[in-house]
């Protein structure tokens, strides 16, 4: 479906755009009802950017709110995880501890 939406918005609108696979495709599992509900968050937003012919930006979460972000200049290089704050490196798994308050959206 992303792929057919890629094409059409390329051929009406001529403007290029990135796919990007979910983060449920990341841990095998089904989408749940958070990663359908932001997909088709994100995938609103997007055309609602189409529409006013804005550019250059990518959708986002940003202190729990749904935003539209500037798209990171590629020659920043890429973002870091902090790995010790953020994963358990033991079993192989983001870090579930303490996240009690933690602002998820």
């Amino acid at each position: 479906m992303a792929e057919d939406l890629s094409e059409e918005i390329k051929k009406r609108v001529k403007e290029e755009t990135v796919i990007s696979d979910l983060t449920y495709e990341l841990r095998s599992g089904e989408p749940d009802f958070i990663d359908k509900l932001v997909a088709a968050t994100y995938g609103n937003m997007a055309c609602d950017c189409l529409e006013e012919g804005t550019h250059g930006v990518m959708m986002a979460v940003v202190n729990g709110c749904f935003a539209r972000m500037p798209i990171p200049d590629p020659k920043l290089g890429p973002r870091t995880v902090d790995l010790a704050s953020m994963y358990n490196i033991e079993r192989l798994r983001p870090n579930y501890a303490g996240k009690t308050g933690f602002r998820f959206f």
